[in-house]
């Protein structure tokens, strides 16, 4: 096989496209909990995008029985990678990123351990258990929770706000109505998208108002105007990632997740504006990354 080959593949199962999601999930932890620019964020931001890429390698290789029938395009099932050195692949990166969190960042343990088991579980259960895209949500949860904790851990008096838990615990239901959706993706007749599903991936809608909680309670121009403009804005973003869905599963799905980085940028303009540029910066970059890299 062609080094180009060997490494669009590798590209192909980490899903690479949708990694700067995950940056921007570490922006909003990190800056809504207090931190600053420094050296310790670009030590999360590359544990836990090591975790991520683990993750998402992983799952083929937990899933290669399942893609030889039903997603035969799939590395493995295509043949373009064993499935031993899928698993090699990604134990060596996970591997790697809980090292680069332990040792050079303040994460706490607990919350590492939390997603190196979240991750494994939704791979495992996955395809045996409905209730797993829960834990898909949790796994996305777990990062913003990480990367707060580690300001927590090296700012002596500060505690994660409320929004950082509030966001979290809203990431969870709209990542579980994302896969919802995404489950129909290889079927030859896709069903509609459930009601409930629908719910969950409207959630990003309340995003700037979590966010504006951690601005002084009295209304002012400027608040007034991030709120208007990031629910505008999240909005607008649902409703043509709903239509995608409606007309193409696997589109729908690229823009849900690219919205992640979206939402993200309207939470986080309340805490540091050059993170929200950032994240929208993120939000563009995986959309077009989404044209040469599938999104899943």
């Amino acid at each position: 096989m062609k080094e180009s080959s060997i490494l669009r593949t590798l590209l192909i199962l980490g899903r690479i496209s949708n990694l700067p999601t995950i940056w921007t999930n570490v922006a909003v932890g990190w800056f809504l909990s207090g931190g600053v620019w420094n050296i310790e964020l670009l030590w999360i931001l590359a544990g836990m995008s090591l975790l991520y890429l683990a993750g998402m390698t992983l799952n083929d290789a937990f899933d290669a029985g399942w893609d030889k029938e039903n997603a035969p395009d799939r590395p493995i099932a295509a043949g373009h990678i064993s499935v031993t050195a899928v698993w090699a692949v990604g134990s060596i990166q996970m591997i790697a990123g809980a090292a680069l969190l332990f040792l050079f960042t303040g994460v706490q343990p607990f919350l590492i351990g939390g997603l190196i088991l979240a991750i494994l579980l939704y791979n495992w259960l996955h395809k045996r258990w409905a209730g797993s895209v829960i834990i898909m949500g949790i796994c996305r949860s777990l990062v913003y929770l990480g990367a707060g904790s580690a300001v927590v851990t090296n700012t002596a008096g500060i505690e994660m706000p409320e929004p950082v838990y509030i966001v979290a615990f809203g990431v969870v239901l709209y990542i579980a109505g994302l896969t919802l959706a995404a489950r129909s993706e290889h079927l030859k007749t896709p069903r509609g998208l459930p009601f409930g599903a629908r719910i969950m991936l409207m959630i990003p809608v309340l995003f700037p108002l979590f966010g504006s909680r951690l601005l002084a309670p009295e209304p002012n121009p400027a608040k007034i105007a991030l709120i208007v403009v990031g629910v505008f804005g999240v909005w607008s973003w649902l409703v043509i990632m709903l239509k995608a869905l409606h007309e193409k599963v696997p589109k729908g799905i690229a823009f849900a997740i690219a919205g992640i980085a979206f939402y993200d940028a309207s939470i986080v303009a309340f805490a540091n504006w050059q993170a929200a540029v950032a994240c929208l910066a993120c939000f563009g970059l995986t959309l077009v990354a989404q044209r040469f890299i599938p999104a899943t």
